[in-house]
């Protein structure tokens, strides 16, 4: 087996690149689904027969947009825009050449939102990377993924 058969152990992002990543994805989040629902909700606004229809699915972008673009952005190549910036991937632990899937991705969008509720565990979830030796938070652990360089 020669040198360039061995693969390279990973490289793991470090805390500023997965925050600078976080912080393109929400404004990028934050203007495309804050303009696909004001826009909707205007047409709704104006009555009509679609007016229920446009303001449920005004509602549902809402709730939903963020969950659906991290989920296929992970689960496609493991990259957001924000990732891309950064140039780091989200990677199952252990096969860092493999995205994470449709389930693992969706969970790991999932589970995120929810621990703010409670917001010591949204702390925790956010600063973990800080402490732990593969940068990892804890919706990466929870779904056996990491964040590498590429």
């Amino acid at each position: 087996m020669t040198t360039a058969e061995i693969a390279a152990p990973p490289v793991y992002a470090e805390y500023g690149q997965r925050a600078r990543a976080a912080i393109v994805d929400s404004l990028l989040i934050g203007f495309a689904v804050g303009a696909l629902v004001f826009g909707l909700s205007v047409f709704a606004a104006r009555g009509g027969p679609f007016a229920n229809l446009l303001s449920t699915l005004a509602y549902l972008i809402y709730l939903a947009g963020a969950t659906l673009y991290y989920t296929v952005c992970y689960a496609e190549g493991g990259q957001t825009i924000g990732k891309m910036t950064t140039r780091t991937a989200v990677r199952l632990d252990g096969d860092e050449d493999r995205p994470l899937g449709y389930v693992r991705a969706f969970i790991r969008a999932l589970f995120p939102p929810f621990f703010w509720v409670l917001i010591i565990p949204g702390l925790l979830d956010v600063l973990w990377p800080l402490w732990d030796g593969k940068h990892q938070t804890l919706h990466d652990k929870l779904v056996g993924s990491v964040v590498v360089e590429i």
